[in-house]
């Protein structure tokens, strides 16, 4: 009868918090490279087509630096950040034709890595009455 009773509080206490903390899912999704510009030339080729395209899939540059400082690991130089407004929409700028054909100067102008990511959201505190 113990544990009945243990349960069904703890039932009830779950079902009144619940709608208290509502997880946001409107996260936003990030596109990280972080490389080494091997053959400046053609990079440039990529920043000429590349340059203006995350703006028509919602995205915008906003880290973008050929210094970046290191200060753990062995990173590359160059750390550029887009942020879109979800994970669907970063994917869909990355597989698009546009940028299909401009990634093609990067991966052959540089050498390091592209990363995918949806942002965190923290959960929003929710009034009830």
């Amino acid at each position: 009868m113990k544990k009945l009773i243990i349960g069904a509080l703890a039932l009830i206490t779950l079902s009144i918090a619940a709608p208290i903390y509502a997880q946001d899912t409107s996260a936003p999704g990030y596109m990280i490279a972080n490389y080494t510009i091997k053959d400046q030339a053609i990079f440039q080729k990529y920043m000429q087509e590349a340059g203006a395209l995350a703006g028509k899939y919602g995205g915008k540059v906003i880290v973008f630096n050929l210094n970046a400082s290191a200060v753990e690991g062995n990173p590359k130089s160059v750390m550029a950040i887009a942020e879109f407004p979800s994970l669907a929409d970063a994917q869909r700028f990355y597989n698009s034709p546009e940028y299909t054909a401009a990634k093609k100067y990067r991966i052959a102008a540089t050498d390091g890595f592209v990363v995918i990511t949806e942002g965190f959201v923290p959960p929003k505190a929710e009034i009830t009455k």
